[in-house]
């Protein structure tokens, strides 16, 4: 009687013992968990990322306000002894290339707000009286104040971030368009963006085969993602070729860089936007149906009439010059790649696509 006494008391104590060491591990794995998200993660402000009272969210939006309102544009500058001033008579168009098949529904995914990168960053600076028009490509890795928010879509502070992922805080689309719209203008001394036009990346080889496809040089290994793709010959891209082409980094050979990259989207644009001007001139419908077949891959606060304008600008203005700013690329503490642009060459940049001399 005894011995079963003990071995039952011996069971207990065994259990008990099992169930201190499980609370022990589970407490030791939260631990683990809240170190990593606080080393991933920047303060956020006091409150934010927890049920918070309607006077801690406005408080919130206010600090969010604010930055918007100070973020205003010098119209009239000094620059190199010479007098600018601010450009009035032109249109500005930010176009996104987002990483992502399709235009996901993320109000419906509860506790998530994270949308795709902007994979491509570009502006489209239409000068009305010159009758031209000027591409400003951005280095998606650019280091750049950037919007963060929490999974309540609660803003939490202005935070230096590659400027791709201005556009993964929020749950809507169009807010996540705005916030990256916001990243580009304050990059370039808050300069006036007019629109914006973001697509996914299935839009690739829509716009590609509607002009009959692309014909461009590969200068680039491909050989270990399509070896049709041969380097040193000249092809015309159709359907995901396009796609390869233009977004491939990580399987190139010679350079997996996001500047290599650039190299062949500027590359590729310059061929492409030829077509397209062809195509709207032969055809008047020929924009407005792409745009039709675009409509499930894309986001914009663009009209009816100002996507109209913009057609016939891409159409009737010749392309002057396609320009990236200058900058240093290096991996950063989070083993990310960050590109550190060069002050001297953004400037210059800015000044010759949005200023006028005035003396």
């Amino acid at each position: 009687m005894k011995s079963t006494k003990r071995k039952r008391a011996a069971r207990n104590r065994k259990k008990i013992l099992a169930l201190v060491a499980g609370v022990l591990v589970l407490f030791l794995l939260s631990f683990l968990v809240v170190m990593l998200v606080k080393k991933l993660k920047p303060e956020p402000i006091e409150g934010a990322g927890e049920a918070l009272s309607r006077s801690e969210i406005e408080a919130s939006e206010r600090i969010r306000q604010s930055i918007l309102d100070e973020a205003k544009l010098n119209k009239e500058v000094n620059y190199n002894g010479h007098n600018y001033k601010y450009n009035e008579n032109i249109d500005v168009l930010l176009i996104m290339g987002l990483d992502d098949r399709d235009l996901i529904d993320y109000t419906q995914l509860s506790g998530k707000n994270e949308q795709a990168c902007a994979d491509l960053i570009l502006l489209a600076v239409f000068d009305k009286e010159k009758k031209t028009y000027s591409l400003l490509q951005i280095n998606r890795d650019t280091m750049a104040d950037v919007m963060m928010y929490d999974v309540f879509d609660t803003f939490m502070g202005l935070y230096k971030r590659q400027i791709c992922l201005s556009h993964i805080y929020r749950t809507k689309h169009e807010d996540a368009c705005e916030d990256t719209k916001f990243a580009v203008s304050h990059l370039l001394y808050d300069v006036e963006i007019s629109n914006y036009f973001a697509l996914t990346m299935d839009s690739i080889s829509i716009i590609n085969d509607s002009v009959g496809g692309v014909t461009v040089t590969i200068e680039d290994d491909f050989s270990q993602i399509d070896p049709n793709l041969v380097q040193g010959q000249t092809i015309t891209l159709h359907g995901d070729q396009a796609e390869t082409y233009v977004r491939s980094r990580g399987g190139i050979v010679n350079s997996p860089t996001n500047i290599n990259r650039m190299n062949r989207q500027r590359t590729y644009m310059s061929a492409l936007l030829v077509l397209l001007g062809q195509k709207t001139s032969e055809s008047n419908s020929f924009a407005f149906d792409l745009f039709d077949k675009l409509s499930p891959y894309m986001v914009t606060d663009c009209s009816h009439d100002q996507l109209s304008n913009y057609i016939s600008q891409f159409s009737d203005y010749t392309l002057d010059k396609i320009v990236t700013p200058e900058g240093t690329a290096e991996v950063g503490e989070d083993n990310l790649m960050e590109f550190k642009v060069d002050s001297a060459s953004l400037r210059g940049i800015v000044i010759d696509l949005f200023y006028v001399r005035q003396d």
